[in-house]
Protein backbone atom coordinates (compact mmCIF):
# COMPACT_ATOMS: atom_id res chain seq x y z
CA UNK A 1 0.00 0.00 0.00
CA UNK A 2 1.12 3.52 -1.33
CA UNK A 3 1.87 5.91 1.59
CA UNK A 4 0.17 9.24 1.82
CA UNK A 5 3.64 10.59 3.09
CA UNK A 6 5.50 9.94 -0.24
CA UNK A 7 6.88 12.87 -2.14
CA UNK A 8 5.19 11.73 -5.11
CA UNK A 9 2.36 12.30 -3.73
CA UNK A 10 0.18 14.97 -5.29
CA UNK A 11 -2.98 15.02 -3.03
CA UNK A 12 -3.77 18.49 -1.36
CA UNK A 13 -3.39 17.55 2.53
CA UNK A 14 -3.20 21.10 5.25
CA UNK A 15 -0.62 19.70 7.67
CA UNK A 16 -2.13 19.61 11.32
CA UNK A 17 -1.19 21.64 14.33
CA UNK A 18 0.80 24.36 12.17
CA UNK A 19 -0.49 27.96 13.23
CA UNK A 20 -1.62 30.14 10.39
CA UNK A 21 0.46 33.46 10.05
CA UNK A 22 -1.47 36.84 11.31
CA UNK A 23 -2.08 38.93 8.67
CA UNK A 24 0.05 41.81 7.76
CA UNK A 25 -1.14 45.24 9.53
CA UNK A 26 -2.63 47.96 7.37
CA UNK A 27 -0.69 50.59 6.94
CA UNK A 28 -3.27 52.67 8.97
CA UNK A 29 -3.13 50.53 11.84
CA UNK A 30 -0.46 52.41 13.65
CA UNK A 31 -2.26 55.56 13.52
CA UNK A 32 -5.51 54.16 14.58
CA UNK A 33 -3.49 52.97 17.96
CA UNK A 34 -1.38 56.29 18.21
CA UNK A 35 -4.76 58.00 17.67
CA UNK A 36 -6.14 55.53 20.66
CA UNK A 37 -3.57 56.15 23.39
CA UNK A 38 -3.60 59.85 22.40
CA UNK A 39 -7.51 59.84 22.74
CA UNK A 40 -6.91 58.02 26.48
CA UNK A 41 -4.38 60.47 27.46
CA UNK A 42 -6.58 63.21 26.72
CA UNK A 43 -9.16 61.91 28.58
CA UNK A 44 -7.24 61.15 31.81
CA UNK A 45 -5.92 65.24 31.67
CA UNK A 46 -9.77 65.95 31.54
CA UNK A 47 -9.69 66.77 27.55
CA UNK A 48 -12.55 66.68 25.69
CA UNK A 49 -11.24 63.76 23.11
CA UNK A 50 -13.10 65.86 20.20
CA UNK A 51 -10.66 68.42 20.39
CA UNK A 52 -8.20 69.31 17.70
CA UNK A 53 -4.37 69.22 18.07
CA UNK A 54 -4.74 73.36 18.25
CA UNK A 55 -7.22 72.95 21.24
CA UNK A 56 -4.65 71.28 23.56
CA UNK A 57 -2.83 73.55 25.84
CA UNK A 58 0.62 73.72 25.59
CA UNK A 59 2.84 73.61 28.69
CA UNK A 60 5.22 76.02 29.60
CA UNK A 61 8.13 76.34 31.56
CA UNK A 62 8.04 77.53 35.38
CA UNK A 63 9.11 81.21 35.53
CA UNK A 64 12.48 80.27 37.29
CA UNK A 65 14.11 77.50 37.91
CA UNK A 66 12.71 76.09 40.79
CA UNK A 67 14.50 73.12 42.63
CA UNK A 68 12.47 72.33 45.41
CA UNK A 69 10.05 73.72 47.82
CA UNK A 70 12.38 75.91 49.44
CA UNK A 71 15.17 76.23 46.76
CA UNK A 72 15.39 78.41 43.98
CA UNK A 73 18.01 79.65 41.33
CA UNK A 74 17.43 83.47 40.38
CA UNK A 75 19.65 86.34 40.22
CA UNK A 76 20.13 88.63 42.88
CA UNK A 77 21.77 92.20 43.60
CA UNK A 78 25.73 91.41 44.54
CA UNK A 79 25.15 94.28 46.95
CA UNK A 80 22.50 92.93 49.11
CA UNK A 81 24.71 89.77 49.93
CA UNK A 82 26.42 89.92 53.16
CA UNK A 83 29.12 87.47 54.53
CA UNK A 84 28.51 84.74 56.46
CA UNK A 85 30.08 83.84 59.80
CA UNK A 86 30.47 80.43 58.51
CA UNK A 87 32.71 80.77 56.22
CA UNK A 88 35.62 78.15 56.76
CA UNK A 89 38.24 80.30 54.72
CA UNK A 90 39.79 83.06 56.85
CA UNK A 91 42.42 84.22 53.92
CA UNK A 92 41.49 85.15 50.65
CA UNK A 93 44.79 85.32 47.70
CA UNK A 94 43.99 88.75 45.81
CA UNK A 95 45.59 87.18 42.87
CA UNK A 96 43.69 84.28 43.29
CA UNK A 97 40.55 86.06 43.02
CA UNK A 98 41.85 88.63 40.32
CA UNK A 99 42.56 85.61 38.09
CA UNK A 100 39.35 84.14 38.77
CA UNK A 101 37.99 87.36 37.84
CA UNK A 102 39.01 87.17 34.70
CA UNK A 103 38.01 83.86 33.97
CA UNK A 104 34.34 85.02 35.15
CA UNK A 105 34.92 87.42 32.48
CA UNK A 106 35.63 85.76 29.92
CA UNK A 107 33.79 82.52 29.74
CA UNK A 108 31.01 83.53 32.40
CA UNK A 109 29.95 82.39 36.13
CA UNK A 110 30.10 78.65 36.09
CA UNK A 111 28.59 78.11 39.11
CA UNK A 112 25.83 79.48 41.25
CA UNK A 113 26.82 81.45 44.36
CA UNK A 114 24.90 79.41 47.89
CA UNK A 115 22.57 81.74 49.89
CA UNK A 116 20.48 82.15 52.21
CA UNK A 117 17.63 84.36 52.72
CA UNK A 118 17.58 87.59 54.91
CA UNK A 119 15.08 90.04 56.20
CA UNK A 120 14.95 93.07 54.04
CA UNK A 121 15.63 91.48 51.09
CA UNK A 122 19.33 90.81 52.25
CA UNK A 123 21.10 87.04 51.70
CA UNK A 124 23.58 85.40 53.53
CA UNK A 125 26.61 83.87 51.60
CA UNK A 126 26.85 80.54 52.46
CA UNK A 127 28.95 78.96 49.83
CA UNK A 128 31.42 80.87 46.57
CA UNK A 129 32.85 83.72 48.44
CA UNK A 130 35.36 83.72 46.08
CA UNK A 131 33.21 83.77 43.01
CA UNK A 132 31.27 86.87 44.57
CA UNK A 133 34.03 88.87 45.14
CA UNK A 134 35.72 88.23 41.57
CA UNK A 135 31.73 89.59 40.36
CA UNK A 136 32.39 93.04 43.09
CA UNK A 137 35.68 92.91 40.86
CA UNK A 138 33.81 93.01 37.61
CA UNK A 139 31.61 95.80 38.97
CA UNK A 140 28.27 93.20 38.39
CA UNK A 141 25.37 94.22 39.45
CA UNK A 142 23.48 90.98 40.37
CA UNK A 143 25.09 87.62 40.35
CA UNK A 144 23.37 83.62 39.71
CA UNK A 145 22.78 82.61 43.05
CA UNK A 146 20.49 79.47 44.51
CA UNK A 147 18.78 81.09 47.26
CA UNK A 148 18.04 78.34 49.67
CA UNK A 149 16.12 78.36 53.21
CA UNK A 150 18.46 76.42 56.42
CA UNK A 151 19.20 76.52 59.60
CA UNK A 152 22.60 77.50 61.49
CA UNK A 153 23.34 74.04 61.80
CA UNK A 154 22.87 73.13 57.82
CA UNK A 155 24.64 76.49 57.02
CA UNK A 156 27.85 75.13 58.75
CA UNK A 157 27.76 72.07 57.05
CA UNK A 158 26.95 73.59 53.45
CA UNK A 159 29.74 76.70 54.10
CA UNK A 160 31.95 73.80 54.63
CA UNK A 161 31.22 71.11 51.96
CA UNK A 162 31.40 73.98 49.49
CA UNK A 163 34.68 75.60 50.12
CA UNK A 164 35.65 71.64 49.64
CA UNK A 165 36.36 71.84 46.44
CA UNK A 166 38.88 74.52 46.84
CA UNK A 167 41.74 74.40 48.87
CA UNK A 168 41.54 74.77 52.37
CA UNK A 169 44.34 74.52 55.07
CA UNK A 170 43.90 72.11 58.28
CA UNK A 171 43.45 74.97 60.77
CA UNK A 172 40.38 76.56 58.92
CA UNK A 173 39.15 72.60 58.45
CA UNK A 174 39.75 71.96 62.48
CA UNK A 175 37.96 75.72 63.15
CA UNK A 176 35.09 74.34 60.94
CA UNK A 177 34.95 70.92 62.25
CA UNK A 178 35.38 72.32 65.79
CA UNK A 179 32.26 74.73 65.10
CA UNK A 180 30.40 71.72 63.77
CA UNK A 181 30.55 70.00 66.80
CA UNK A 182 30.13 72.65 69.17
CA UNK A 183 26.84 73.24 68.11
CA UNK A 184 25.35 69.87 68.26
CA UNK A 185 24.75 69.14 64.46
CA UNK A 186 27.28 66.08 64.66
CA UNK A 187 27.75 63.74 68.12
CA UNK A 188 31.44 62.79 67.11
CA UNK A 189 34.14 62.54 64.77
CA UNK A 190 32.81 59.60 63.16
CA UNK A 191 29.35 60.88 62.50
CA UNK A 192 30.99 64.34 61.25
CA UNK A 193 33.37 62.38 59.11
CA UNK A 194 30.62 59.88 57.62
CA UNK A 195 28.44 63.16 56.74
CA UNK A 196 31.10 64.75 54.84
CA UNK A 197 32.16 61.96 53.01
CA UNK A 198 35.99 62.29 54.63
CA UNK A 199 38.30 59.81 56.73
CA UNK A 200 37.92 60.58 60.70
CA UNK A 201 41.33 60.40 60.81
CA UNK A 202 41.23 63.59 58.77
CA UNK A 203 38.86 65.15 60.99
CA UNK A 204 41.34 63.58 63.78
CA UNK A 205 44.55 65.53 62.92
CA UNK A 206 42.49 68.44 62.00
CA UNK A 207 41.00 69.41 65.17
CA UNK A 208 43.93 68.65 67.35
CA UNK A 209 45.68 72.21 66.27
CA UNK A 210 42.85 73.06 67.95
CA UNK A 211 44.20 71.90 70.96
CA UNK A 212 47.14 74.51 70.39
CA UNK A 213 47.68 77.43 73.07
CA UNK A 214 45.25 80.45 72.29
CA UNK A 215 48.50 82.44 70.99
CA UNK A 216 49.39 80.28 68.81
CA UNK A 217 45.90 80.29 67.32
CA UNK A 218 45.72 83.60 67.36
CA UNK A 219 48.82 83.63 64.66
CA UNK A 220 46.98 80.68 62.76
CA UNK A 221 44.21 82.83 62.74
CA UNK A 222 45.94 85.17 60.62
CA UNK A 223 48.60 82.78 58.76
CA UNK A 224 46.45 78.93 58.71
CA UNK A 225 48.83 77.66 57.21
CA UNK A 226 51.62 77.93 59.44
CA UNK A 227 51.10 74.64 61.31
CA UNK A 228 49.66 71.67 59.76
CA UNK A 229 47.61 68.66 60.90
CA UNK A 230 50.31 65.96 60.24
CA UNK A 231 52.59 68.04 62.54
CA UNK A 232 50.14 69.21 65.45
CA UNK A 233 50.97 66.45 67.86
CA UNK A 234 54.67 67.16 68.39
CA UNK A 235 54.15 70.93 68.90
CA UNK A 236 51.34 69.35 71.45
CA UNK A 237 53.53 67.39 73.01
CA UNK A 238 56.70 70.02 73.72
CA UNK A 239 53.88 72.30 74.91
CA UNK A 240 53.10 70.16 77.68
CA UNK A 241 56.43 70.68 79.00
CA UNK A 242 57.43 73.77 77.44
CA UNK A 243 55.11 75.85 76.54
CA UNK A 244 56.95 79.05 76.23
CA UNK A 245 59.92 77.65 74.37
CA UNK A 246 57.08 76.54 71.67
CA UNK A 247 54.98 79.89 71.24
CA UNK A 248 58.52 81.66 71.04
CA UNK A 249 59.33 79.20 68.60
CA UNK A 250 56.01 79.50 66.62
CA UNK A 251 56.20 83.33 66.56
CA UNK A 252 59.49 83.21 64.93
CA UNK A 253 57.91 80.84 62.22
CA UNK A 254 55.44 83.29 61.70
CA UNK A 255 57.65 86.28 61.66
CA UNK A 256 61.09 84.66 59.69
CA UNK A 257 59.13 82.03 57.58
CA UNK A 258 60.55 79.08 59.91
CA UNK A 259 59.69 75.96 58.27
CA UNK A 260 57.69 73.34 60.76
CA UNK A 261 60.74 70.82 60.68
CA UNK A 262 63.22 73.17 61.21
CA UNK A 263 60.88 74.83 64.15
CA UNK A 264 60.46 71.17 65.90
CA UNK A 265 64.22 70.21 65.73
CA UNK A 266 64.91 73.89 67.30
CA UNK A 267 62.74 72.93 70.06
CA UNK A 268 64.31 69.71 70.50
CA UNK A 269 68.11 71.09 71.11
CA UNK A 270 66.76 73.90 73.05
CA UNK A 271 64.72 71.06 75.16
CA UNK A 272 68.11 69.14 75.27
CA UNK A 273 70.39 71.55 76.26
CA UNK A 274 68.15 72.87 79.27
CA UNK A 275 68.17 69.51 80.58
CA UNK A 276 71.57 68.00 79.84
CA UNK A 277 74.34 68.92 82.31
CA UNK A 278 78.01 69.45 81.61
CA UNK A 279 80.38 66.45 82.57
CA UNK A 280 82.08 68.51 84.28
CA UNK A 281 79.07 69.94 87.02
CA UNK A 282 80.15 68.96 90.68
CA UNK A 283 77.86 66.76 92.37
CA UNK A 284 78.47 67.15 95.99
CA UNK A 285 76.07 65.11 98.48
CA UNK A 286 75.44 65.93 102.11
CA UNK A 287 73.66 63.21 104.20
CA UNK A 288 70.71 64.43 107.25
CA UNK A 289 70.06 61.40 109.10
CA UNK A 290 66.60 60.33 109.65
CA UNK A 291 65.45 62.90 107.03
CA UNK A 292 67.51 62.52 104.18
CA UNK A 293 70.63 63.58 101.60
CA UNK A 294 71.15 66.88 100.33
CA UNK A 295 72.31 66.84 96.56
CA UNK A 296 73.98 69.49 94.60
CA UNK A 297 74.48 69.05 90.96
CA UNK A 298 75.79 71.99 88.82
CA UNK A 299 73.70 74.99 90.17
CA UNK A 300 70.60 72.90 91.57
CA UNK A 301 69.47 71.41 95.00
CA UNK A 302 68.17 68.45 95.46
CA UNK A 303 66.79 66.53 98.43
CA UNK A 304 65.87 62.67 98.58
CA UNK A 305 64.09 62.08 101.71
CA UNK A 306 64.06 58.89 103.57
CA UNK A 307 61.95 56.40 103.89
CA UNK A 308 58.69 57.39 105.94
CA UNK A 309 59.26 61.49 105.45
CA UNK A 310 56.23 63.31 104.24
CA UNK A 311 58.08 65.48 101.34
CA UNK A 312 54.87 68.01 101.07
CA UNK A 313 55.96 68.12 105.27
CA UNK A 314 59.62 68.72 104.37
CA UNK A 315 58.98 70.97 101.79
CA UNK A 316 57.11 73.59 104.05
CA UNK A 317 59.85 73.78 106.22
CA UNK A 318 62.20 74.58 103.52
CA UNK A 319 59.99 77.23 102.56
CA UNK A 320 59.70 78.96 105.81
CA UNK A 321 63.97 78.81 106.13
CA UNK A 322 63.82 80.22 102.71
CA UNK A 323 61.80 83.02 103.52
CA UNK A 324 63.45 83.74 106.59
CA UNK A 325 66.71 83.47 104.63
CA UNK A 326 68.64 87.09 103.59
CA UNK A 327 69.46 86.55 99.68
CA UNK A 328 72.74 88.95 100.17
CA UNK A 329 74.45 85.65 102.60
CA UNK A 330 74.14 83.31 99.91
CA UNK A 331 75.21 85.65 96.54
CA UNK A 332 78.27 83.95 95.55
CA UNK A 333 81.67 86.00 96.16
CA UNK A 334 83.77 87.63 93.41
CA UNK A 335 86.91 87.30 94.97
Amino acid sequence: MKSNDFPGNKRNRTMVGLRQPEPIPGANSSVVRRSTARADMLKNAGINNEATPEDVPTIKPLEGEWLSGKSALSDIPVANIVQSKYQPRMVFDEKAIDELATSIQAIGLGKPILVRPLPEGKYELIGGERRWRSVKLLGWTTIQALVREMSDGVAMLLALTDNNQEDLSDYELGRSYHRILENGEEQSQRALARRLGVNVSTVSRCLSLMQLSEKIRSLLDTNPTLITGNYAKRFLEFSKTHLELVETTVISMAKDGVQQEAALRHIEKAIAAATKFPASAKVTGIGFEGLGKLKIVGSRVEFKCMKGINPELLSQHFEKLLRSLDPAKVVESSD
